[in-house]
């Protein structure tokens, strides 16, 4: 007798095990703000991803139509191969980072990992409140002398608590690329396109930094070669 054996079209671990290598598409406007953090936790995952950028203007599929569609209105969000939508920058990096195994190989590096994405979290609302993104009408704009004080008196703080928890050699964990790390990464990373000096205080976190900067999965990130493409600067300086 004949033995027929299934093709690779047929065989029933085919969709499940796409689905298992991929993220699914990751969506977000065509800025750094939010969306660099989640693209570099893409990258360094090892798992398949797609990257989009939508705009604000009316045309086929842009955010006015996708809106309704999202969780909760927002931008970014991951669409996975199972049919769930993900909202919200924190649990889209955590999905990723449980997918990829990126949370941290002990319970304390996962606490860790986490703090080091809060505190991105606050460097964020902190650019956001020093009213520094690219939109800022000038008339809205802070003065130049509070904007100096927020660099002066507001950021070092924070980069002085973190300067005292990158202690390991890699970083903060033992691999120095967790998904906290990697969002942290992306926001102090913004921070230095407007002021390339503000971690020259901070040697072991300038160390951890310049590490991550150097390696070609961050580049092909930063460099808009990576699934997204292209994100422009999001936050400038208040003179420019």
């Amino acid at each position: 007798s004949t033995i027929h054996f299934p093709t690779p079209e047929n065989l029933p671990w085919k969709l499940t095990y796409s689905q298992n290598m991929s993220l699914g598409k990751l969506t977000y406007f065509p800025v750094m703000a939010k969306g660099l953090q989640l693209a570099l936790i893409a990258e360094f995952s090892g798992k398949e991803w797609e990257g989009e950028t939508k705009t604000r203007g009316p045309g086929e599929r842009d955010w006015p139509q996708l809106k309704v569609e999202t969780p909760f209105g927002q931008m970014p969000f991951l669409a996975t191969p199972e049919g769930l939508t993900v909202g919200q920058s924190v649990a889209i990096a955590n999905y990723i980072g449980r997918k990829g195994d990126m949370l941290g190989k002990t319970d304390a590096e996962f606490a860790i990992s986490q703090m080091c994405l809060a505190e991105g979290e606050d460097l964020y609302n902190m650019m956001g409140a020093a009213k520094l993104q690219r939109w800022q009408a000038p008339e809205n704009r802070l003065p130049k002398e509070e904007v100096e004080k927020v660099w002066a008196e507001g950021f070092p703080p924070h980069l002085a608590n973190l300067e005292k928890l990158c202690v390991q050699p890699a970083g903060f964990t033992s691999t120095g690329t967790t998904a906290g790390e990697l969002y942290l990464f992306g926001m102090i990373y913004q921070m230095t396109l407007m002021r390339p000096d503000c971690l020259a205080s901070f040697p072991a976190l300038k160390k951890w930094f310049d590490t991550l900067a150097a390696d070609p999965k961050t580049q092909k990130v930063v460099g808009g070669t990576s699934a997204i493409g292209t994100l422009a600067q999001y936050f400038i300086n208040a003179d420019a």
